[in-house]
């Protein structure tokens, strides 16, 4: 997945004749904090509305500042977020020699993740710890396809301590199975989401617990 595949069609562009009140007002509007300065298709700069804030409602954006922040159309999803994260925008413009292809915003990147990657997808989410040097991607994989079960997706961050979390995204609910095995592997299981016949079971274990407490 590229920058091009993720482009939104109904971002307004601005003009350099347009004055701050106009961009303050589409940006309401949209709901976003930046747009793009285009001139005939021609990609001028990304305005922000903090600048905006700064200068004269009467003033046109051919004064403004604008930050020469953009994308090429063949950038990768991943590239795509990590730029948008680092320069703190909610809308990247993408831009191939100098010519406006378009813009991605926020909600472009959580709809593909959601319908694509497999984030949306029905299932259970399972987050494990892991000593990095333990981690085996192919060993998680046997486990849940032993148990009748597939990975839809997964991504890993690391913690303080240096070992690895890794969530993973299901496409089954009943995961009792999976959960038992992976702890025989040692796996430690942190948490897990969607999971209702495993919930009810730790629920009513915990209402027996306290019930034992009261006696």
């Amino acid at each position: 997945m590229t920058a091009e595949q993720l482009l939104t069609s109904d971002i307004p562009l601005l003009r350099p004749i347009d004055t701050v009140k106009c961009a303050l007002d589409m940006m309401d509007e949209y709901k976003l904090a930046h747009l793009p300065l285009v001139v005939e298709d021609h990609y001028n700069g990304l305005i922000s509305e903090e600048d905006l804030l700064e200068c004269d409602e009467s003033a046109v954006l051919a004064e403004v500042d604008s930050k020469p922040l953009a994308v090429d159309p063949n950038l990768h999803l991943y590239e795509v977020v990590a730029s948008m994260s680092n320069a703190d925008v909610d809308l990247l413009p993408v831009v191939h020699r100098g010519i406006y292809r378009g813009s991605i915003d926020r909600s472009a990147v959580l709809c593909y993740l959601s319908r694509v990657v497999g984030w949306g997808a029905e299932g259970s989410t399972l987050v494990i710890e892991t000593p990095t040097s333990k981690l085996s991607l192919n060993e998680i994989s046997r486990i849940v396809e032993e148990n009748g079960a597939q990975i839809s997706s997964f991504n890993t961050s690391y913690e303080d301590s240096g070992d690895m979390l890794v969530t993973f995204k299901l496409n089954t609910v009943d995961i009792a199975a999976i959960l038992e095995t992976l702890k025989r592997f040692d796996y430690k299981v942190v948490t897990f989401f969607d999971a209702p016949e495993v919930e009810d079971e730790l629920r009513n274990k915990f209402d027996q617990f306290m019930k034992y407490l009261d006696q």
